[in-house]
């Protein structure tokens, strides 16, 4: 009897070890959207916490608007679109942990986002394995679209917003093309890759046309005193401007410390510039400065997205920059992909993705290029006035 006894225990548990090993098994495996049938589901992917979290929450925030009116609408194909939520932290780490639960246990079968081009290529790295595109909203690097090695293009990544070779393009032929600059001193973020990378492109595009770039300096994340540099710039003296491709608090604090020091050069820059906080640093000391970006601020046709955004969180979207209109964008692309290819899985809307051609979405038109997966839209020249950024010109960007 004691021996059954034992014989029954073995079976069973062999047969409880069994179960648990087919388990196991599904971990790690990309999880089958049993929602398929009735709902599609999108993911956000940003920073919602740390320094970086305005940027996430308000591309959040636009998502969450524009999911509710696709929703009351019909949805897509008559679905559903379910939007779910990740905050990385503005951390790489965070990211692939993020995207990871987003597609095996979530089922997303596209990320909108992130922010940054650290971020947006940690997540590549995940959406890559399992077959998950992704478009980012401020991710400007080359690398975030295409391998360092080669050149080649990333399948699944794509974004909205302008290149830093696009941006250093725009930047350079509009400086020596219209604006008459031949010499040029920059100032740059030596631990940013889009700092340097601008830096990089600009310098390229300017000199090739017959420009020259006569004085670089750099300095290191979280200076706050630029007087060093700037002394050496100063002293050098030979330039017509000084281009400070960095985020709008270094460029307030740049701008405020030059003047104060002599330099009274005109001043150009990038789109990270596009920062209400921005008149609050620099004050007067920055007008007249000249900047691109991938799109216009001051667009009436912004005018009801706006105000929507305005009454749903009580901010305006635009006061922190393109993030918002740029998850909106991103939001209508994949959404036009969607009900032209007349399915929502992940390959549908990549293939969609990659050959995208005169879309209307918030901001532009936009046509992707299918070997950079970079988008084609016209950027806007914008000019730091009396506490207000006023565009006065415009660049198709081909």
């Amino acid at each position: 009897m004691k021996k059954n006894w034992m014989k029954m225990v073995a079976i069973c548990l062999t047969v409880f070890l069994l179960l648990g090993i087919a388990a196991c098994s599904d971990s790690g495996t990309k999880k089958e959207d049993t929602k398929e049938a009735e709902s599609i589901v999108l993911g956000f992917i940003g920073p919602l916490t740390g320094d970086s979290a305005i940027w996430g929450m308000v591309g959040s925030y636009a998502c969450q608007m524009l999911v509710k009116k696709t929703n009351e609408e019909g949805g897509i194909l008559g679905k559903k679109v379910e939007l779910k939520i990740y905050d990385n932290r503005g951390d790489t780490v965070e990211t692939t942990n993020a995207a990871r639960k987003a597609i095996l246990n979530d089922g997303v079968v596209a990320f909108i986002g992130p922010d940054a081009s650290s971020t947006a290529i940690a997540l590549d790295e995940v959406c890559a394995k399992y077959g998950i595109p992704h478009v980012t909203t401020q991710g400007t690097n080359y690398k975030v679209t295409q391998n360092e090695e080669d050149g080649s293009v990333r399948p699944y990544s794509f974004r909205i917003c302008l290149s830093d070779p696009q941006l250093g393009d725009v930047m350079a032929g509009y400086a020596y093309d219209v604006l008459g600059y031949r010499k040029v001193a920059i100032l740059y973020e030596l631990s940013s890759e889009y700092s340097l990378g601008i830096t990089q492109n600009f310098t390229e595009s300017f000199e090739t046309k017959g420009g020259a770039v006569t004085i670089t300096e750099a300095y290191n994340a979280g200076d706050v005193d630029f007087r060093a540099q700037l002394t050496k710039i100063k002293d050098f003296g030979d330039y017509d401007a000084l281009m400070i491709p960095a985020n709008y608090k270094e460029v307030g604090l740049t701008a405020v410390q030059a003047r104060a020091m002599g330099i009274d050069c005109p001043f150009i820059g990038v789109d990270a510039w596009a920062m209400q906080d921005l008149f609050e640093i620099a004050g007067e000391e920055l007008k007249g400065g000249v900047f691109p970006t991938a799109m216009d601020l001051t667009d009436e046709g912004l005018k009801d997205f706006n105000e929507w955004f305005k009454k749903e969180w009580d901010m305006e979207p635009g006061s922190v920059g393109t993030d918002a209109y740029f998850a909106s964008d991103i939001f209508m692309l994949i959404k036009h992909v969607i009900e032209t290819k007349g399915e929502a899985t992940p390959e549908a809307i990549r293939d969609g993705l990659e050959n995208a051609k005169d879309v209307q979405v918030l901001t532009s038109v936009i046509t992707m290029d299918p070997k950079t997966h970079n988008p084609i839209r016209t950027a806007s020249i914008m000019q730091v006035g009396d506490g207000e950024f006023v565009k006065i010109d415009e660049y198709r960007f081909e």
